[in-house]
């Protein structure tokens, strides 16, 4: 569905220059059959498998985040090998994860234009 061209150098989405991305979640807990939004945490875009951090957002009180890439940050953007984690305080949700970090992953919501420029929405999937 995506791909990098080198004749377009950027991002080609359904025959689509993308110029930006926008990512759109919600980070929530269950415990004991309750949903319950993790305000203040900070969740971060990684590629490719990266430590790096490519973009970040902090949740707000209903655990809520939008994460938007300018033009460079989209040339290094590739949906099919990035996705969302964000650290857990150990023991975060009442559950244990491996090194307390959680990931989504994303999928295409649709693309827009303003001004020009043509936006990937995305949403981040269940954190897992």
């Amino acid at each position: 569905m995506a791909s990098l061209s080198p004749s377009s150098h950027g991002l080609k989405i359904l025959g689509y220059e993308i110029g930006r991305v926008m990512i759109e979640g919600v980070l929530i807990c269950s415990t004991n059959g309750t949903a319950n939004p993790v305000s203040n945490a900070t969740v971060f875009l990684t590629c490719g498998g990266s430590t790096i951090s490519l973009a970040e957002a902090v949740t707000d009180l209903y655990g809520a985040f939008t994460i938007v890439l300018n033009i460079i940050q989209t040339l290094l953007f590739d949906p099919s090998f990035c996705g969302i984690g964000t650290n857990l305080p150990n023991g975060g949700c009442g559950v244990e994860f491996p090194d307390d970090v959680v990931y989504a992953p994303l999928s295409l919501v649709g693309i827009g234009r303003t001004n020009n420029i043509f936006t990937a929405f995305y949403r981040a999937g269940p954190f897992s």
